[in-house]
């Protein structure tokens, strides 16, 4: 009997406690752009992006305990004089609680994200990461993602 449960939220407190995890890490790596975590602040930042139906939540529970979320979207992109058109799955933020990284429960995510993907027909999924977050690079690199484009800054 599988204990694990992935179902679609619209629960924006849970989604803000979930996303602290995450969020912290980026503090950290980058203090300079992230701002500390503020439940509060979260819980009515995940409640304005409640709003938006192209936006997806999806909870990962184990034996009805929280341990982490995926939030995406589903782009149509157009075509351009530059590119062609293509439809993509966009992840914007991918959160494991702390103690329970390293036990399959990202892996499930990716691949209940790969099975709307599919179902979607979408051609690509596609994420970025921050470059100093070493665990992210691995976790995408095991799951068969591949580096395409760079995004460089230069501060001032």
């Amino acid at each position: 009997m599988n204990l694990i449960k992935i179902f679609r939220s619209y629960d924006y407190q849970k989604l803000a406690k979930l996303n602290e995890v995450v969020h912290n890490l980026h503090v950290k790596l980058y203090p300079r752009y992230f701002t500390p975590y503020n439940l509060l602040e979260m819980e009515v930042e995940f409640e304005k992006l409640m709003k938006h139906e192209q936006y997806t939540f999806l909870i990962l529970s184990y034996e009805n305990e929280n341990k982490g979320f995926i939030f995406f979207e589903i782009l149509n992109k157009p075509s351009t004089p530059f590119k062609k058109p293509y439809k993509s799955l966009y992840v914007h933020q991918l959160s494991i609680n702390e103690s329970e990284q390293r036990k399959g429960y990202g892996q499930a995510l990716m691949e209940k994200t790969q099975q709307i993907a599919h179902s979607e027909q979408v051609d690509c999924i596609e994420l970025d990461y921050w470059i100093k977050n070493e665990s992210a690079r691995q976790f995408y690199r095991k799951n068969n993602f591949m580096l395409e484009r760079e995004f460089v800054r230069k501060n001032i």
